[in-house]
This record gives structure tokens, sequence and C-alpha cells, in this order.
């Protein structure tokens, strides 16, 4: 079977909708896949700020902005076919969305982009709210693509993703084992690194430039381990404000290495 699929997807550092063709083919159970085309649509000041602000919003107004925001990933699904000459050629839209609400102890979970608009506007198969299925069954919906992995990397038995959200991936060979697939998410990572680096007017560290000349500050890095998260058993996820609520004003309060090496609290 060969699928050619475009795949969307907004993560929590709000840089933009990523969207990306992929080549999928199964033989005998055997998957392989290509990524043919891939673009990422920087969100205006506008979009930022009413995606950041969502969970804010009220009830019919987070419905207006769902409707809204499915009708603009459309559209830029649409933009991305229509400049890479891809009429005609596309299988299936995946869209995860824009996570918003993430509490699958009470088994619930929310994106933003509603599907029937990408639907309405692409006139193409749109499978969308990836996470919902599995939190309505109790689980974590939490990391999403341990199965992908372990169809496309066979040749693999770790998987770290750093994300928004930073969350692992160990799968286990031992089929006699009740579960095969170990996932969770461990902390929050580019939500919190792109949140610091904005109080220096950018969007990200570069390769690391900022990073590469810190220095481990102890206290501040037991004060994040002591979070009654890391206690946690696996499975186990993480929503957004965990990271902003939490482990930003814990940074925020103590001093951090500053570019010339020396300590400074952040202000």
């Amino acid at each position: 079977m060969i699928y050619n699929v475009i795949g969307v997807m907004s993560g929590s550092s709000l840089d933009g909708l990523d969207v990306a063709l992929v080549h999928l083919q199964e033989i005998a159970g055997k998957w392989t896949y290509e990524i043919k085309h891939a673009k990422c649509y920087e969100y205006t000041d506008e979009m930022m700020h009413e995606l950041r602000d969502a969970t804010n919003l009220s009830a019919l107004q987070y419905q207006l902005l769902d409707a809204s925001y499915g009708h603009y990933i459309g559209t830029q699904v649409n933009n991305f076919i229509e400049k890479n000459d891809l009429a005609h050629q596309v299988n299936l839209v995946v869209s995860h969305g824009h996570t918003t609400f993430h509490i699958p102890e009470k088994l619930m979970t929310a994106q933003l982009g509603n599907g029937a608009a990408i639907a309405a506007e692409t006139m193409l198969p749109v499978v969308s709210d990836l996470r919902a299925l599995d939190v309505a069954f109790g689980g974590q919906g939490a990391p999403i693509v341990p199965i992908g992995e372990k169809l496309l990397f066979p040749e693999f038995d770790f998987f770290l993703n750093l994300g928004g959200i930073a969350n692992i991936s160990v799968h286990i060979k031992d089929v006699s084992s009740i579960k095969d697939i170990i996932a969770f998410d461990i902390c929050p990572a580019n939500r919190v690194l792109n949140m610091l680096v904005g109080e220096k007017n950018l969007l990200f560290d570069e390769d690391g430039k900022i990073s590469s000349t810190g220095n481990i500050h102890f206290d501040l890095l037991q004060k994040l381990n002591s979070l009654d998260y890391y206690d946690q058993p696996y499975p186990k996820s993480l929503a957004n404000n965990f990271g902003t609520d939490v482990v930003y004003p814990i940074i925020k309060s103590f001093a951090v290495p500053a570019l010339h090496g020396h300590l400074h609290p952040l202000q």
C-alpha cells in the first residue's frame, strides 16, 4: 500500500504551523517513508496571541477560534498543495492541531483546529484530534508517535523527542512483555527555553549558542528535580502550563549563568 499524506502540527512553542508531505509505503508488514516536501508557516503576532490566550477564552469564543483556526489550517494546506504541484496526489490530511487543555486524569484533552473545517477547505479526507481516543480509554495521549517509531524505525529501541515538551519512548523487543512500548513526557523543553531567550528579544537559541556558555546551577537543578511530577510512575504526561506556570517561575526566582559566565538573576 502507498499513502501520500500531508501531516500538520502546531507545537506549544508557537513558532508556526508545520506542514509536510510524506510518502508512506507498506510491503509485507514493513513500512518505509520519505519526506517529499515540508514548510513551516510562521504565525502572525495576532495568531500567536490568539493561540497563547486560548485557554482564557469563554466557551463560545473558544469554539469560534477552533473553527477559524481549522479553516486557517485548511487554507495553508491548500497553499502547500498549490506551491508544490500536489493537486490530486494527496490521499489524506492528518492534523494534530494545537493543544490547549490536557487533563488526562479527567479523561479530557483538547486541540484547536476543527477537522470538519479543514476538510471543507481542502475537500480531502481528514484525520484530526489525535489524542482524544487514547485519553478517552484512560491513556495519557502523549507521546503520540510511539507506534510510528515502532513501524518506521524498527532497528532502534530508544527515542528522545525534544519539542515544546520532551518525551521518551522505549521499545521492548520481548514479545512476552505485557507492554512492548514505554513512553511518557519527561519535562518541559523548548517552550520554556523559548520564553527565556524571548527576554533577549530572540525567537530561539540558534545552534544552542547561549546554552553552550552556561554552567550548572545546582540549587536550581535540585529545586526542579524535587517537583512532584518526577516522582510519579509512568505512564504520565504534561500540559503546557507545567512549563509556563511552574518551571519557568522557578527558573526566574534563581540566579542563572549569564553570557559572560558569571551568575545573575533573570529579570
